[in-house]
């Protein structure tokens, strides 16, 4: 059983102290910093969503133990020292969102668990409905999410093995993603594929023997152009998200879920553009229990996509929706599939710089980017390294690309005892340097070299920069 008096909302001081010191060797106000920098800075709307916030970072910072128990719900209360309504609505957040699974009875309680997939892919594309994004976002995703496993694979080809007999259901590039061992990158390979099938696009193809046979020979250049040519040409005109494919993407988990009357209930306010119905007139409306549509506005309030009022009219739009409820969906379900740290490095390393070659093919392509310039630190500073990762994934273009390496990037500082050795942190701030001059040049050819580079520094902790610069 897990003890969670260190979740107490007055204890979060202590809390961050300690989670900071061993991971970064830092205090509070670092870890803060760090949290901003990763999540997106977000205040929490009451006690209980500070509760609900401080139990996934302290979930985050044992791995996501999933099936592990908290304790019986009277006993968890008592340790979180919550009145009963904030326990109770700190309960109804998490069990909404699928981290915790609330089982009634003889050796019942609070238990960990992990957000489905489905759940997942709703929430990225409930974002991305909200914030007027296009299709395309995804078409651009999936494909670096195949250059990045067939970049992997073709490293590995040597030993890579046979491919399988009976293909699996995601696509080539997953299967391509278990023989090369990565399970990060499997992952993101069935999170890319459940995106496009459920804004209906066009399917990944179940196998490719021409690909197969360019990866056996380590031919990455024409493997690449191969894969440009099974995903086609990226519409730049593609149509909107919508937040009915948001919906669709929650009710594939097959139950009337709290996450896909969220989606319906967001649609519905922005079509009204005013103050939400009353719970219990949204219940009788649509069908669902008080308790559901209680469970669907409270992950709407989390998320920060809307706020709730006192009275009979309860719930309005809040300002632009952030990522950061996103993040918080992403990362415990990366982290729960127990993916490695190297696993997680690799994925953040191709990722990372394959969202500096977008931004610099935008330049290229006569498009401007608000590159915003960091002064120099004497010693390393983390804080400078994720603040320029993080400019150079705005830069990118691709708000998915960014919502998934940030996603990756707080599973691996709680996955890694091994914090990046600050010779290694100054070696990759020099790099992205260098890379924001070539991204305002526009010089794709000097970016794609940096990015490469920048990729083996983040994998190999040896004094690779050095040697070449």
């Amino acid at each position: 059983m897990t003890n969670i008096a260190q979740y107490r909302p007055d204890r979060g001081s202590h809390l961050a102290a300690m989670t900071a010191e061993r991971v970064f060797g830092a205090g509070t106000d670092e870890l803060q910093r760090i949290s901003a920098c990763m999540l997106g800075a977000q205040m929490p709307a009451s006690l209980a969503h500070e509760a609900v916030h401080g139990m996934e970072m302290c979930l985050l910072g044992q791995g996501w133990p999933v099936g592990r128990s908290l304790g019986a719900l009277p006993d968890v209360r008592t340790s979180l020292g919550l009145g009963r309504p904030a326990f109770r609505e700190a309960i109804t957040i998490l069990e909404a969102r699928g981290l915790l699974d609330v089982r009634r009875g003889p050796g019942g309680g609070l238990f960990v668990a992990a957000p489905a997939l489905e759940d997942v892919v709703g929430a990225v594309l409930m974002y991305l409905a909200l914030t007027g994004e296009t299709f395309a976002l995804i078409e651009e995703f999936r494909l670096l999410v195949w250059r990045m496993i067939v970049d992997a694979a073709v490293q590995r080809h040597p030993t890579l093995p046979q491919p399988v007999t009976t293909p699996g259901g995601w696509g080539f590039a997953a299967d391509l993603a278990e023989q090369t061992g990565n399970t990060t990158m499997a992952l993101l390979a069935k999170l890319a594929e459940m995106l496009v099938r459920t804004s209906q696009r066009d399917s990944a193809p179940a196998r490719d023997d021409a690909l197969d046979a360019m990866i056996r020979q380590g031919d990455l250049t024409n493997a690449f152009a191969r894969l440009d040519a099974l995903a086609g040409p990226v519409r730049r005109d593609a149509p909107v998200v919508t937040l009915e494919v948001a919906e669709r993407a929650f009710s594939l988990s097959g139950r009337k879920s709290a996450m896909a009357l969220a989606a319906r209930m967001t649609r519905e306010l922005t079509a009204r553009a005013g103050a939400q119905e009353a719970e219990w007139e949204t219940a009788e409306r649509l069908g669902y229990t008080d308790a559901v549509v209680r469970q669907a506005r409270r992950i709407l309030q989390d998320f920060g996509i809307v706020r709730c009022r006192q009275g009979r009219k309860g719930a309005e739009l809040a300002p632009p929706a952030a990522p950061t409820g996103v993040i918080r969906l992403l990362a415990p379900f990366l982290m729960a599939s127990a993916m490695s740290a190297s696993d997680e490095k690799e994925a953040i390393a191709f990722l990372v710089g394959e969202a500096s070659v977008l931004a610099a093919r935008r330049v290229q392509a006569g498009g401007a980017v608000p590159i915003t310039c960091f002064p120099s630190s004497p010693m390393p500073d983390p804080f400078e390294a994720l603040a320029l990762e993080n400019h150079l994934l705005e830069l990118s273009g691709n708000p998915l690309l960014a919502i998934v390496v940030r996603s990756l990037g707080v599973a691996s500082i709680f996955a890694s005892a091994d914090p990046l050795p600050p010779m290694e942190l100054r070696d990759v701030t020099a790099i992205n340097r260098r890379i924001l001059q070539a991204i305002e040049l526009g010089d794709v050819g000097a970016v794609t070299a940096l990015a490469r580079l920048k990729m083996e520094v983040m994998q190999h902790p040896a004094d690779s920069y050095r040697k070449v610069a």
